[in-house]
């Protein structure tokens, strides 16, 4: 259903990745689909919330209209969906809990403890081009955040064995982080998105021993399984990763 971040744990922050099992949902929606207006029903997903919330012993969390780009919307009270463009949460309250969705982009999920400040963050190609990553780090850093306490975990995305992009991308994303993050497999270009968005955080003075890197393939991995909107053609579910404040 769900693995907890250990770095994030071994800091006192609570902080889940889902995958695709232990839910209510069927066909390609099965089974803990947590993304609404898909094609599955609001009564499953709401479902699959719940189960996700209470067996990770969070709150439910705040959600966003995510749109591949780099605004951000300040989180507090009771969470819920917000009606709002933004693909980075931020608070600084006790109580509160941050979600995004994920279907083969990557969820990073970002902690200052000390100051006690939160924020994840939803990281697709263009919102990595964008440097989303950067734009949510900024906003903590604002808030009375110190780089040198950022925790940041870099959750299940589309692994560079699958992420087959065009020249044109490629390039986009090796001059978002100015190096390369690819690899050529039978004159087919595959990227690494997780790598471009770990390099953005170290040159923005983020530790490397505080940066924490999924090792699962949402296209490719079984065990567990993930929703890949790549490999399912967009006909799927999505993933949830949280974080909160205790």
């Amino acid at each position: 259903m769900f693995y907890t971040s250990p770095l994030m744990a071994k800091h006192g922050i609570k902080a889940v990745f889902s995958d695709r099992q232990g839910g209510v949902s069927r066909d390609e929606f099965e089974s803990l689909n947590l993304g609404f207006g898909l094609g599955d029903t609001d009564a499953n997903v709401q479902c699959n919330l719940q189960t996700l919330c209470q067996s990770a012993e969070m709150p439910i969390p705040h959600q966003v209209e995510q749109v591949h780009g780099a605004q951000a919307l300040v989180c507090s009270g009771s969470g819920k969906i917000h009606k709002q463009d933004a693909d980075i949460l931020i608070t600084a309250e006790k109580g509160v809990a941050l979600a995004v969705r994920t279907a083969d982009c990557l969820p990073i999920l970002l902690a200052d403890k000390q100051a006690g400040i939160i924020a994840a963050v939803h990281a697709g190609w263009r919102g990595t081009v964008a440097k989303v990553a950067e734009e949510a780090l900024a906003k903590m850093l604002e808030r009375g955040a110190e780089v040198n306490h950022v925790l940041v975990s870099l959750g299940p995305c589309i692994a560079p064995c699958c992420f087959a992009v065009s020249d044109d991308v490629a390039g986009q994303l090796c001059d978002a982080c100015s190096q390369n993050v690819t690899l050529k497999k039978s004159g087919q270009t595959y990227a690494d998105l997780a790598k471009t968005n770990y390099s953005q955080l170290l040159a923005l003075g983020v530790n490397a021993e505080n940066i924490e890197l999924s090792k699962h393939c949402t296209v490719c991995g079984t065990q567990p399984s993930f929703f890949s909107y790549r490999r399912d053609s967009g006909q799927t579910g999505r993933q949830l990763s949280i974080i909160s404040l205790s």
